[in-house]
């Protein structure tokens, strides 16, 4: 019953699991799982991010400014101590910017979004750093693209209808 919901959070949302380090959007009704959250704050997206069928499923993170809220309508990438972000599969939307947080060496060196990244602002994600050797490194962000939503294949409860192709997120 939890599915084709838009999920309102007046707040920052933190994705997290520490046992699993990571997290997967279910549901057992052959039409999939389809979830929109919209956050009044910042979203930090700490692990990865599965569906469990990704050809009927999907999930969107809208990040909203919330003006009482200094440097909000963000996401930020990665888990600040242990780096165990390496896959998502969403639609983010960033009112302002994305970050990273430990996306180097030591955290998340490679980093794969199988969805869309949309920033009203930038993208700040530096995926420049020096090894403990002091040689300079570069790590990978992959975005792949995927058009469900835009081509109105996937409708994700409460974002514009796409069902002619001529919109989207």
């Amino acid at each position: 019953s939890g599915t084709d919901k838009v999920y309102f959070i007046d707040g920052n949302l933190w994705i997290h699991n520490k046992q699993w380090m990571s997290m997967q959007l279910f549901n057992p009704d052959p039409a999939g799982a389809k979830v929109t959250f919209v956050v009044k704050g910042s979203i930090y997206i700490s692990d990865n991010v599965y569906i469990d069928d990704p050809a009927k499923s999907g999930v969107a993170f809208l990040a909203i400014d919330d003006p009482n809220e200094p440097n909000s309508g963000n996401i930020s990438f990665g888990d600040p101590e242990f780096g165990t972000l390496e896959y998502m599969q969403a639609y983010l939307y960033a009112e302002n910017n994305f970050y990273d947080n430990n996306l180097d060496e030591t955290g998340s060196a490679m980093v794969t979004v199988d969805g869309n990244m949309t920033a009203g602002n930038h993208v700040e994600i530096n995926r420049d750093y020096i090894d403990a050797g002091g040689n300079p490194q570069h790590s990978k962000l992959t975005v792949n693209f995927d058009d469900r939503v835009s081509t109105g294949a996937l409708v994700l409860p409460g974002l514009p209808d796409t069902s002619d192709g001529t919109a989207g997120f």
